[in-house]
């Protein structure tokens, strides 16, 4: 079994410590190892091979910390100039492999708290995936979230018996009443953007729903500029023209959304994208820790807030509920629960030409 580790995002909502050279995937968030080798550590176990998907200003990053946590381990990495979204980069990872190679796709900015519902699940999804389903794994709703995409299922006693169930339909990001509609129905599950399947059954089903994307991927694999080193098994640069001939699309909307062989893991994991510092805040919670990086803080009279330090002293007087993110050139104040208005900062850092905060 293949694990497709995709790490091309870049993590701008956790501005300013996340940055276009340093993705959230690769900072240190949770006092200890990063998501990306969380991600790794957490599926190395049940892997024969490993496949990073990652853009190529972070390899020497992504190599490093593999290497960290797997220093007896070899990965396969495929290099991308620019993001194409994901379906293109699991498309080339699948091009590498035999056609009945069963494989995990997972991203490496998230994370997963309950592991042993992580392998129940994903030896769940490896069953069906080697039925011929293209297999995604569906996160049972804590809440009506009206961020995250939600998966319709047909609650079929036979197939729920065997662990997975058929997918009705997949539905954008709704509105809070509608998100409140779904999960009373109990037949809706987050989308998680984890997913397994067989290599060739992806491939046969990318042909007959975006065939562009196969086609493209095709002829960029055959440019591609391929090295050897110590503890990499092979390094596959993709050429910038050939990657950007490539049609820009999601594995959802290119393929599952349009396949009719998708089946659904229920599964309750502990999990969060972490999408933003209020998702950090809440994951910190729940381990009892506010400041991520001890910086020296002083903190007079004030409670619940997240404080994240690059070493000088950061003093709090008469004050709650703030997110406080401090970096060597960049100073965040947020008062928590508008987190999510940080992209904004990006947007008029890049209308401002600041590139450099970036």
């Amino acid at each position: 079994m293949t694990t497709i580790v995709l790490s091309g995002g870049g993590g701008t909502r956790l501005w300013p410590l996340s940055r276009q050279a340093l993705p959230k995937q690769y900072c240190d968030l949770l006092d200890g190892p990063t998501l990306f080798e969380r991600t790794i550590k957490r599926n190395i176990k049940f892997s024969d091979n490993i496949i990073v998907a990652t853009n190529i200003l972070h390899f020497d990053i992504a190599k490093c910390q593999f290497e960290k946590v797997c220093p007896d381990k070899s990965a396969r990495f495929i290099l991308e100039p620019c993001g194409r979204n994901t379906a293109p980069a699991i498309t080339l990872a699948c091009l590498e492999l035999d056609p009945e190679e069963l494989v995990l796709v997972v991203p490496s900015d998230h994370i997963i708290l309950d592991e042993e519902a992580y392998e129940d699940a994903v030896n769940r999804a490896l069953a069906a995936a080697s039925l011929g389903y293209l297999v995604t794994f569906g996160l049972k709703p804590e809440y009506a979230e009206t961020g995250y995409g939600y998966i319709e299922a047909d609650n079929n006693e036979e197939t729920a018996d065997k662990g997975y169930l058929l997918v009705k339909s997949f539905k954008e990001k709704p509105d809070r009443a509608t998100a409140e509609a779904y999960i009373a129905t109990g037949r809706y599950y987050w989308n998680s953007g984890m997913f397994a399947f067989l290599a060739g059954k992806y491939l046969d089903e990318l042909a007959k729903t975006a065939g562009g994307i196969l086609i493209a991927s095709e002829k960029a694999r055959k440019e591609a500029r391929r090295s050897f080193s110590k503890g990499i098994r092979e390094a596959i640069a993709i050429p910038e023209q050939a990657m950007l001939s490539i049609p820009a699309d999601s594995i959802d909307y290119a393929v599952m959304e349009k396949s009719q062989s998708v089946a659904v893991v229920p599964c309750s994991l502990g999990w969060s994208d972490l999408g933003s510092w209020d998702a950090i805040w809440n994951v910190r919670e729940k381990s009892g820790t506010e400041a991520i990086e001890e910086p020296l803080t002083i903190s007079i009279n004030s409670k619940k807030n997240l404080i994240i330090g690059s070493g000088r002293l950061v003093a709090l007087v008469d004050v709650e509920d703030l997110i406080v993110v401090d970096t060597p050139d960049a100073l965040l104040i947020s008062r928590r629960g508008s987190s999510q208005e940080v992209k904004r900062i990006v947007e008029l850092l890049k209308e401002k030409g600041k590139t450099h905060l970036l």
